[in-house]
């Protein structure tokens, strides 16, 4: 498995193929806000300013948004994005074909090393991407109701 952190002409070149793998394989769980910050997200948001390829850097000098794939035998395997260290979006989406391969988990590990924290929030009634937080070394810190009005966890890292 290959786990890139795209750069501002690889979403430029990508953007259209990522959004209809998100489409055919989110299985309607990814929010319309979160869909629409990576829609509304500008290429020049993933360059870094000291050259080192993934993300932006924000006023505080932190890294503040990085879109990662993964790529199994040349197939797009899965798209992670997290913005504001996951606080205005966080999402995961797997391929069926690739689930339970350890792709997500990877991906949320790039993303944290990236952005240099990460939090993201799953509903209850998602137990694969609760295993999938938890085998990236996240934790369950709260308990709050998403915005479908489901239980949510929120996982920090």
């Amino acid at each position: 498995m290959q786990v890139k952190l795209l750069s501002p002409s690889q979403w430029s070149a990508s953007k259209e193929k990522i959004t209809r793998f998100l489409y055919r394989y989110g299985d309607k769980r990814i929010t319309a806000t979160a869909l629409a910050a990576l829609q509304d997200l500008p290429a020049v948001r993933l360059a870094t300013s000291g050259g080192g390829g993934g993300s932006s850097v924000g006023i505080d000098g932190d890294v503040d948004a990085a879109i990662a794939i993964a790529v199994i035998g040349g197939k797009l395997a899965a798209v992670a994005f997290a913005e504001e260290g996951g606080e205005r979006a966080c999402f995961v989406v797997v391929s069926t074909e690739f689930r339970g391969q350890g792709a997500g988990s990877a991906l949320l590990k790039a993303l944290k090393k990236r952005l240099g924290r990460l939090t993201c929030a799953v509903a209850a009634d998602n137990p694969a991407s609760m295993g999938m937080c938890f085998r990236a070394g996240m934790k369950a810190v709260s308990l709050h109701t998403g915005p479908t009005g489901k239980p949510t966890l929120r996982f920090e890292s």
